[in-house]
């Protein structure tokens, strides 16, 4: 996972909670560290998967940290993993999509929208009884991962370079443990 250049988030970058609460500003989430998922929207097969493989090892993570997975819509998909899926970890929905503009993480080419090894994390999705949802304007952005301090500084990041290239989840949950 590259280093991004130090560079701290801003506190009241707003996100919305997909669940009727009120709006959150991402200096709300301030964890030490806390790891966002950035996923390409929640209907994503290989998303949700992850999200749920995820949520499934969350105490595996240090105490202190804090997991939370954004994407740039689709409230009514979020709460269908919380409500069919039974994913715990907060879900929130980044409208603007500042946090991936400023971390620089965009969309997938057509090289990484056609890799076979996107395909094959779809497939595993399907096997594992997720279902794909309606795409939106976001099935072309990139998968990501985003560790940052309680300060809100970049710690590290992940940029996927296909449908589904996340990191296996035990070495995010061995690399969040190193950084401590």
């Amino acid at each position: 996972m590259p280093l991004v250049q130090a560079m701290r988030l801003p506190a009241d970058l707003p996100l919305t909670d997909p669940f009727e609460g009120p709006p959150v500003q991402l200096g709300h989430l301030a964890a030490d560290p806390l790891v966002i998922i950035l996923v390409r929207y929640f209907g994503c097969l290989p998303c949700q998967a992850y999200l749920a493989e995820i949520d499934g090892l969350i105490d595996a993570f240090p105490s202190g940290a804090g997991v939370v997975a954004v994407g740039g819509s689709a409230a009514y998909q979020a709460r269908w993993l919380r409500d069919t899926k039974g994913i715990r970890m907060p879900m929130l929905i980044d409208e603007q999509e500042a946090l991936r503009s400023l971390l620089g993480i965009g969309d997938l080419d057509g090289r990484g929208l056609a890799a076979a090894r996107g395909w094959r994390s779809y497939g595993r999705a399907l096997v594992g009884g997720f279902r794909p949802q309606l795409p939106t304007r976001h099935a072309r952005r990139a998968p990501g991962i985003v560790a940052l301090d309680r300060d809100l500084t970049v710690r590290w990041t992940h940029t996927g370079s296909a449908l589904g290239d996340y990191p296996p989840v035990d070495e995010l949950v061995e690399r969040v443990n190193q950084g401590r």
